[in-house]
């Protein structure tokens, strides 16, 4: 590798590591602010109409999908290899967005109407016009990735967040009933589409829609890989949640949504990933040990997040429901059973965003077919028997699946991305730290002792198992020399 090569890598890598920490700063804050809105809900309204707000989220990410077609890693793709391209394909997404929005709720609206009480179907139906319009935001915060500037959209998504707080909290106040509950997550969802566009308007893109047609059909193109892979994939993450609300009632979904919150509240470092190491990748798919160097990165941090994080919830997540909802939405047995699942996630969802960085691979559709068919069979044969734990385990085997199809198709294109001495210091850090929060009692207490513990056995576990690239930091930014080991 020459010195010019050795550069361009060390400044794509600082670059690259700005973007995280912006996007990573903005989700946690992000997900602060929505963790409060769950809070606020669940608090105000009661385990049977939290049920209700929790069914009509789950019910409009699963719609969302038929809106967004998972059309956005396409425009960073476009865009970010083909600069001339990203505001027609901003625009073209944009319009074909909204076209598909409105067709989704109008029998929406008749659907649920015909079926459930007038103030419930109102709450589902007010939230499914809320995740329908979050789509829009995502069409603008993939044009601010496309350009690599990310950190525009970061600030919006905090504004975006907190406005969502301050609406719910107001009609929360003002009247503590489901429909208004989701009146002000519209009202904030709105507020948080203008932010983002006018991020991506200040990040350079712009909206053009007039004379997009031909950039409308290269978005599309991907379609029949994205359109279904994200379908499949948010039922993988979303149907247990439905499929409980159908066969066990709103009081099943209102203790399964709350400890199913502490996997949402997580899976927000997937996403900051993929934001910052897509663009990356796409804009030098043909260099394969430019592709495997990123891929190797991201798994890292995917597992020293998410197996500690796993390792804690399963020891002391019903302390967190507790601690956070009530012990009215305790339910035993929910953690337990989805403590694996926010690693597999990580897993499944690195390699998904990687291949379809790379061009639409239909093994990611394979992958999320096969997945929502193991998780929709389990949960119809298991719930009945074994209630909402089951829905848990089953959510874990799915992701399970995906992970392992996704992961081998990833390794026969770049070759193994897998650190094996740095991911076996995680594993012994992890152990240590669930060690520290099993022998502490008090949770706020427990939880710092577990974060210390990690942080200081995962610097000790890596000079161990791997001098080669001693202490943390330089495991996170092997590879930007030329040495990437597998």
């Amino acid at each position: 590798m020459t010195g010019i090569g050795t550069a361009d890598q060390g400044d794509t890598l600082r670059r690259t590591g700005a973007a995280v920490v912006s996007l990573a700063a903005s989700e946690l804050l992000g997900k602060v602010a929505t963790l409060l809105t769950i809070l606020v809900m669940a608090r105000l309204l009661g385990v049977a109409d939290f049920g209700v707000l929790t069914f009509g989220l789950s019910i409009g990410l699963l719609l969302a999908v038929l809106s967004s077609l998972g059309l956005d890693s396409r425009v960073v793709q476009l865009g970010s290899a083909r600069p001339e391209l990203l505001d027609r394909c901003y625009g073209a997404l944009a319009a074909i967005r909204l076209a598909l929005s409105v067709a989704v709720l109008v029998p929406t609206a008749a659907i649920l109407f015909a079926t459930m009480d007038r103030g419930s179907a109102a709450a589902v139906w007010l939230l499914v016009a809320s995740c329908l319009a979050d789509t829009l935001s995502d069409a603008a915060r993939s044009a601010c990735g496309a350009l690599q500037r990310q950190h525009l959209a970061s600030v919006m998504l905090v504004v975006h967040r907190f406005a969502t707080l301050a609406f719910t909290a107001g009609a929360l106040l003002l009247s503590p009933s489901a429909a208004h509950a989701a009146l002000g997550y519209l009202a904030g969802t709105c507020v948080g589409v203008v932010a983002m566009h006018v991020a991506a308007h200040r990040a350079g893109a712009r909206l053009v829609v007039r004379g997009s047609r031909r950039a409308a059909g290269m978005v599309m193109a991907a379609a029949p890989v994205t359109a279904v892979e994200s379908m499949a994939s948010m039922a993988v993450f979303r149907i247990d949640t439905a499929m409980i609300g159908v066969m066990l009632g709103s009081f099943a979904v209102g203790e399964y949504g709350a400890g199913y919150r502490l996997l949402e509240s997580i899976v927000f470092v997937s996403w900051t990933l993929s934001r910052a190491y897509v663009p990356v990748i796409a804009s030098r798919p043909g260099d394969l040990e430019h592709v495997r160097t990123w891929a190797q990165r991201a798994l890292l941090v995917v597992c020293a997040v998410y197996l500690p994080y796993g390792v804690v919830t399963a020891l002391r997540g019903d302390d967190l429901v507790r601690l956070l909802f009530g012990a009215d939405y305790v339910h035993h047995g929910v953690q337990l059973g989805l403590a694996a699942a926010p690693l597999l996630f990580g897993v499944m969802h690195l390699g998904a965003t990687v291949l379809l960085a790379l061009r639409p691979n239909p093994v990611v559709l394979v992958a999320s077919l096969s997945a929502v068919a193991l998780n929709i069979g389990l949960n119809l044969f298991l719930i009945p028997r074994w209630g909402i734990t089951a829905a848990a385990v089953s959510t874990c085997l799915a992701f399970l699946l995906q992970s392992v199809v996704l992961m081998r198709a990833l390794t026969r294109i770049t070759g193994s991305i897998v650190p094996v001495p740095a991911l076996g210091a995680v594993v012994v850090a992890s152990l240590a730290a669930g060690a520290a929060v099993q022998a502490v009692e008090p949770l706020g207490l427990a939880l710092s002792a577990g974060v210390l513990v990690f942080l200081l056995a995962w610097e000790g576990a890596t000079r161990l198992l791997d001098p080669r690239h001693a202490g943390v930091r330089s495991q996170l930014t092997a590879g930007s020399g030329g040495d990437v080991r597998g």
